[in-house]
């Protein structure tokens, strides 16, 4: 009788950690979920300053943060691998394209100013760790559709780490707007970039 009370009690308190453990699980893994499940995030942002057509510092929850502007691709203004591959496939000097750069540039920064309050759009980190995002300006506007439509950025199809969370449909539209602004011009480099 006293054995068959120990053995009950054990198995009451082998049962007792196993629906611990369980529920330990259960738990652990809802909360995984949720973070894999939450990858768009929606922020009021201060713009700090504009690097390049494409990439903005902003301030975030009184933080720095560096956005790779979702979806678009300008040229480059600064020495990179990219720029001399991009000067070579269009066959122009790399002087020529960092000028083009920096012409996106300051469109760009005709659009976003130190100390304006924006919407951020964030769609996960990038290879570098940049915030990848939308920028929706305070009268609305998508910045991001903004430069393809003005012909100053191309239609870029982010293939990170994150890319199967990315919005398809914003890709889409961009890629419209791009067909838009090209109308008329040659296929040449502009075809890429159609003010520059």
């Amino acid at each position: 009788s006293i054995l068959t009370g120990c053995f009950s009690k054990l198995i009451l308190s082998i049962l007792f950690i196993l629906a611990f453990l369980l529920l330990s699980f259960c738990l652990s893994s809802e909360q995984r979920t949720d973070k894999s499940s939450s990858t768009r995030q929606t922020y009021q942002v201060v713009v700090l300053r504009v690097s390049d057509g494409d990439t903005v510092w902003v301030r975030i929850d009184h933080k720095e943060v560096k956005l790779r502007l979702l979806s678009i691709d300008a040229l480059e203004k600064f020495e990179s691998k990219k720029l001399y591959r991009e000067a070579s496939e269009c066959g122009v000097s790399v002087e020529y394209m960092k000028s083009l750069g920096k012409m996106a540039t300051s469109h760009a920064r005709e659009y976003l100013h130190e100390g304006d309050q924006v919407k951020a759009i964030v769609y996960g980190h990038g290879y570098y760790d940049r915030a990848l995002a939308f920028i929706i300006l305070s009268n609305g506007t998508n910045y991001n559709e903004q430069m393809v439509a003005d012909g100053y950025a191309c239609v870029y199809k982010y293939r990170g780490r994150k890319s199967k969370e990315l919005p398809w449909e914003e890709w889409k539209k961009l890629n419209e707007l791009l067909e838009q602004a090209k109308e008329g011009k040659g296929e040449d480099c502009g075809e890429r970039i159609t003010k520059l």
